[in-house]
């Protein structure tokens, strides 16, 4: 079972900021300083229901922003998962090549497509069914729009040091690229 910080981060409040502010919330994450004040305090609100002994340290959340398929994407490097459902990455991807083509008012604006690698500890991939020690964990790839929930099947492995790059990927190879943008599918900024 889902531990509820972990999840209710993932699953809950992070879409809906994303998706309620879709340009504010982008220029947000773009800055650092408040990028990191923005997930400290995400994280802590996910926690206030949880009993202290049962809150989960942050250790490990962090963002890095990336180009997929012609599209920025915020990456979000989740705490180590320890159940099923709860994330390895969440990826938010932005339709718009940059924020010159955000709509002028928040009411037009295109919301995020937003992409998770969740954990499916202990199951063990179809494809594979003796992985080896240093395969990693099963994941699924699932993408939440709304109230809804689509999973694309198995995910790249978690928990080795590539999961987050194949995880853009997979996600590049969902999108494919933006019409008429001529970029390669993944470009690492750094």
């Amino acid at each position: 079972m889902a531990r509820v910080q972990p999840y209710q981060f993932a699953h809950t409040l992070l879409p809906n900021l994303a998706w309620r502010r879709p340009a504010a919330v982008r220029r947000e994450l773009a800055d650092p300083f408040l990028a990191r004040e923005l997930l400290r305090y995400m994280w802590d609100k996910a926690g206030e229901e949880v009993a202290p002994a049962a809150r989960v340290p942050s250790r490990g959340l962090r963002l890095t922003w990336h180009a997929v398929a012609g599209r920025a994407t915020a990456l979000f490097h989740m705490p180590a998962p320890q159940a099923l459902t709860e994330a390895y990455f969440v990826a938010l991807v932005y339709e718009e090549e940059d924020d010159d083509n955000l709509p002028a008012t928040e009411d037009d604006e295109l919301r995020p497509r937003y992409f998770l690698l969740e954990s499916t500890l202990g199951l063990l991939r179809a494809t594979d069914p003796t992985p080896a020690p240093d395969a990693g964990q099963p994941t699924v790839l699932s993408e939440r729009r709304g109230e809804h929930h689509r999973s694309f099947g198995p995910g790249p492995p978690g928990n080795r040091p590539s999961s987050g790059l194949e995880f853009l990927q997979a996600i590049a190879n969902i999108l494919g690229p933006m019409p008429g943008a001529g970029l390669p599918l993944m470009r690492i900024v750094r």
